[in-house]
């Protein structure tokens, strides 16, 4: 039997406390020197230590966070580093959401709203699994999750 769901857009209650992670917070702390490099690995060795838990709540992330990962290092052809960046994030235990039917239905919804409005479609596609999941915050550096109402963005800078 699989996890029981909330009606689209309403949210399952227990991810209501789940931060989503998105991928440019897994690049950053893997990344070069930058300004959000400190403040994305910090966020990292919290989940590792099981303080993200206690301070913010439920680390998650979705299976997309992976391809992006994958298909970004597979570009430079860095698939060593893909794999390990994928495992590193893996072993963390973070919540992994997919995307199944429903989320489809979201995405669907999302992109006549949000299409055409400086939204990435990848970026779409993570906001569907939140929505569907019930998860309201995302960490990440990208501003135009902001123009999302369903959802709450948290720059990784404000964090710390």
């Amino acid at each position: 039997m699989g996890r029981t769901r909330a009606a689209p857009g309403t949210g399952a209650p227990e991810l209501s406390h789940a931060w989503f992670i998105d991928t440019n917070v897994v690049m950053y702390a893997r990344g070069k020197e930058h300004p959000y490099k400190a403040a994305c690995s910090r966020i990292f060795f919290r989940i590792a230590d099981g303080s993200f838990y206690r301070d913010f709540g439920v680390p998650v992330t979705d299976t997309e966070v992976f391809q992006e990962i994958i298909y970004r290092y597979g570009l430079e052809n860095k698939w060593e580093t893909a794999v390990s960046v994928s495992r590193n994030l893996l072993t963390l235990g973070l919540k992994i959401l997919a995307v199944g039917k429903a989320e489809i239905e979201t995405l669907l919804d999302l992109t006549e709203k949000y299409g055409g409005r400086g939204v990435h479609p990848r970026d779409l596609v993570h906001a569907a699994v939140m929505v569907s999941s019930g998860v309201r915050k995302i960490i990440t550096a990208d501003t135009h999750f902001d123009l999302f109402e369903e959802i709450e963005r948290v720059d990784p800078l404000s964090l710390f």
